[in-house]
């Protein structure tokens, strides 16, 4: 919201609607996988999908955002399955336990690789990295990241690839992204964000006049959605598996912006952890990187005040 008269985006995309993210599934088993590579064309595929890697918005903390121009750069498995150790450092998604899929392999594709896949989830088409791709009896599973942060994973046939010309040609933006440990409780911050301006514009944005005037509960869950001639949003705040998140996604004259917050208690119990992801940013990075700066330091503040 801040400085969002001056956003400028990236995709032309369609709105989201209010999705749901998932938990990661982690297995013990640390064997390691097979190497052999399968090429594109003797894949096929079925109707269900059970490896793994399922639509993970919040998973900010293995996979932050990544600006377009610098998607190359992401370090991945390519031409074997991933080790579990490698699935847990963030370099692939989904670890086929040989035991369980003997016949399993990487499928021949060169990675990482940008791709437009259309999400039931958000109901929009998004811009996606490739980091994985598996072939396991008939079916044949990508895993990816969003640009935004977080990540997914579909069937092959559901993602259209992007020739290097297409990834060339994509427009430079950033993401901001921003991380901080603040000595309060995860309600506590949630509490401190409703006296922000942030939360005051969204107030008003959205019509809610009651959007954050109730203490954050388990049981917390507020849709929103607004839509004007220029501009339409649709987002929520919500219990995310214990943890507060928000998410909001506009369309203004057909491009896209993202809002993200993510709240989590840390292991002590008593201290917790913000993430927040905004853009993605053109030509007015760095003056919407101090806005979101200023705004996180007035969240500190407030967070911190009852105890001073």
């Amino acid at each position: 919201m801040l400085l969002k008269g001056k956003m400028k985006y990236l995709l032309l995309l369609f709105i989201s609607a209010s999705s749901h993210a998932c938990a990661q599934d982690k297995t013990e088993n640390t064997v390691e996988s097979s190497v052999e590579v399968v090429p594109v064309e003797q894949v096929q595929s079925e109707s269900i999908h059970s490896y793994g890697g399922w639509y993970c918005p919040d998973n900010l903390t293995a996979f932050p955002p990544v600006n377009a121009a610098d998607f190359s750069k992401i370090e991945v498995i390519s031409n074997r399955l991933p080790s579990l150790e490698e699935v847990r450092s963030g370099k692939a998604l989904m670890y086929l336990d040989p035991a369980k899929y003997p016949s399993a392999k990487a499928l021949n594709l060169a990675l990482p690789r940008l791709a437009k896949y259309y999400s039931a989830n958000t109901r929009q088409e998004e811009l996606v990295i490739i980091i994985q791709a598996v072939v396991a009896e008939q079916d044949t599973v990508v895993g990816f990241r969003f640009l935004d942060g977080g990540n997914g994973s579909s069937w092959l046939h559901e993602v259209e690839l992007l020739s290097d010309a297409e990834a060339t040609a994509l427009a430079p933006s950033s993401y901001v992204f921003l991380e901080l440990n603040i000595n309060r409780s995860k309600e506590k911050v949630y509490e401190a964000i409703t006296k922000t301006t942030y939360a005051q514009e969204l107030s008003t944005t959205f019509n809610k006049k009651d959007l954050f005037t109730n203490p954050w509960s388990k049981n917390t869950q507020v849709d929103l959605i607004y839509k004007t001639m220029e501009e339409e949003a649709k987002g929520y705040v919500m219990n995310m598996y214990g943890n507060i998140y928000l998410q909001i996604d506009y369309v203004k004259k057909g491009q896209q912006s993202i809002e993200k917050i993510l709240i989590l208690d840390n292991e002590d119990g008593k201290s917790s952890k913000i993430q927040a992801v905004f853009g993605p940013y053109l030509d007015d990075f760095e003056e919407q990187e101090k806005a979101w700066n200023d705004w996180l330091k007035e969240l500190e503040k407030e967070s911190l005040a009852e105890i001073r």
